[in-house]
């Protein structure tokens, strides 16, 4: 792909969403900008809160505090009850089955197509990024967009985004190259490895960047708000980067904690009151809400305003006081709830074990690494609660960094990736990866397996696996498996293949455990005049951010892109 004249990246976070951009002047002084959002008077964000609004027929109308504004001010309550408001749906794609008819559950309690709501949130951030960006010097055309994922997402996932990108008018299917799937924590590997000392904050540093530090290890700890996503770099030759541990993570970000104090707050006012709070007042619950958000930065005594209607329904059964009456790490504060230091620690206790234990397997099953660093990057990283508990457990060992501004370091890294995706110059497989084959039947291989028998009467084994890459192998960003495969039948004119995962590290049929279908690909082979003497030759590359297939049919050849269709098992 040639340099493009501007690198625009979005960071679709959880819970909040932006952007960052870079003119491509050929200039080592070129600067990365990142988006500015006023919300309130003149107080300036860098991102805007990931929540779009869509009317009762579905029609897309605000996105970010604009949808949040529109619906917590409605002047008809019972109107805003008919809107479709969806918030944090990001997580909708994380540890699930993913299709194209994906639906996903509004405020409301309706449902909506998930792309719908994906590829609406996507073009209003492109739009949003051009009407603020482009001059009379460039149009869209120009633009590389780069879109951050979590790591730790499977490839139906990442294809589902690249679908939502393409329905939201980012790039053409018949432009492909002009959008790059970046993985968040390699993003904020690439960004932080650039820092000068001043941009951390630390104490310990003494290098300048570890750009030229060659051998050098870290660990990048992506802390979002709906996962915890972990990668391990090696600095290698021109800063290039090896990754030296498939990427990990769970699904225990910030919004985990969030939802441990709301849980709390119900426990104190009852399930029947908090139910009838929210669904009478959605505004005054979506306000609670952002303000239990926002109580995360803090590692002592938090002071929450409690919304007045949840007074005037808790208060109709009994005294506000009487609710704390017993209650251990809450007082009522007169129109205010006080949570103690430790109660507010407690929210944090399933969210830190699962980030410590996802490190310490890391670590515990490699220690042969030399990890300097614990890097962490994101908007969940601004907790100090989870910052000093992570020094805590791992400062004797290792460093424990944070840039300055760890909301940034995704998108920030992200143009810089778009720019130059070889940065990253190989990756650990996460998995077994493999295609089903036929192949012609032996009974010392395949007696008690699935068989066919072709027009020929000739039998094969149907449920043969061909083992592409395994589980630990490192991979290079641009390498290329070619395989060989040729036709069962005289007049097959295309070939159809099953793409299978498992954990395991040898296998030899498709029908054993543990494994799964992830994928289907048609490789076209029109030509049959030589029967069953024909060859495709299909080439697949593993080791870039999503899985690519190229297919030659030798006998016409005609080279063409397969697609791996990760959401289409059937």
């Amino acid at each position: 792909m040639a340099d493009s004249a501007l690198y625009i990246a979005i960071d679709f976070g959880t819970s909040y969403s932006g952007y960052a951009f870079r003119f491509n002047t050929g200039s080592q002084q070129d600067q990365t900008f990142a988006s500015s959002w006023n919300h309130s008077g003149s107080q300036i964000y860098g991102k805007t809160c990931t929540c779009i609004l869509f009317d009762e027929h579905q029609s897309f109308m605000h996105f970010g505090y604009e949808a949040l504004k529109t619906y917590t001010k409605s002047s008809s309550r019972q109107q805003a009850k008919k809107w479709y408001l969806f918030e944090n749906f990001k997580m909708e794609l994380y540890d699930k089955v993913i299709h194209r008819h994906l639906k996903i559950t509004a405020k409301n309690g309706k449902q909506m197509k998930a792309m719908t709501v994906f590829s609406e949130s996507l073009k209003y951030l492109k739009d949003h990024a051009l009407n603020k960006i482009l001059t009379m010097s460039y149009d869209a055309s120009d633009v590389t967009w780069v879109l951050t994922i979590p790591a730790i997402w499977d490839p139906a996932a990442k294809q589902f985004m690249r679908e939502a990108a393409f329905e939201a008018g980012l790039v053409t299917e018949s432009d492909p190259e002009r959008l790059v799937i970046a993985l968040e924590p390699e993003a904020a590997s690439v960004y932080c490895k650039q820092l000068p000392t001043d941009g951390f904050i630390a104490e310990c540093r003494t290098e300048e960047t570890m750009e030229n530090d060659h051998g050098k290890q870290y660990m990048v700890v992506d802390c979002g708000g709906g996962t915890i996503d972990i990668t391990v770099h090696e600095v290698v030759e021109e800063g290039r980067l090896k990754e030296l541990h498939a990427a990990s993570g769970n699904g225990m970000g910030g919004e985990a904690v969030d939802r441990k104090f709301f849980s709390f707050l119900r426990s104190i006012f009852s399930e029947e009151v908090f139910d009838e709070f929210e669904q009478e007042y959605p505004s005054q619950a979506l306000r609670l809400k952002h303000e239990i958000e926002m109580s995360k930065s803090f590692d002592g005594p938090v002071l929450l305003d409690c919304p007045t209607k949840l007074q005037e329904i808790a208060s109709r059964k009994k005294s506000l006081e009487s609710y704390f009456e017993g209650v251990e790490g809450a007082e009522w504060e007169d129109g205010q709830i006080l949570i103690n230091e430790k109660q507010l620690s407690s929210f944090f206790d399933e969210s830190l074990k699962a980030t410590v234990d996802s490190i310490k397997r890391i670590l515990w099953s490699n220690p042969e690494f030399s990890i300097e660093y614990i890097m962490l990057v994101g908007g969940y990283a601004e907790s100090r609660i989870l910052t000093n508990f992570l020094k805590e457990k791992f400062g004797s060992r290792h460093e424990i960094l944070c840039p300055v501004d760890p909301q940034a370091a995704v998108i920030k890294g992200a143009v810089l990736y778009g720019q130059k995706p070889s940065v990253v110059k190989s990756r650990i497989s996460a998995l077994t990866y493999g295609i089903g084959t036929c192949q012609r039947y032996n009974e010392l291989i395949h007696k008690g397996k699935s068989t066919m028998v072709n027009s020929l009467g000739e039998v094969y084994c149907d449920v043969c696996f061909q083992q592409l890459v395994i589980k630990g192998e490192s991979v290079l960003f641009d390498d290329v498996r070619s395989f060989e495969y040729r036709p069962v039948e005289t007049n097959q004119k295309a070939m159809r293949f099953n793409f299978y995962s498992t954990q395991k590290k040898k296998v030899k049929f498709v029908d054993e455990d543990d494994l799964t279908r992830m994928a289907s690909l048609t490789a076209d082979m029109p030509k049959t005049n030589r029967d069953m003497d024909r060859v495709v030759i299909l080439n697949i590359q593993f080791g870039f951010t999503e899985m690519k297939a190229t297919a030659i049919d030798v006998e016409s050849g005609e080279t063409g892109s397969v697609t791996l269709d990760f959401m289409n098992t059937s």
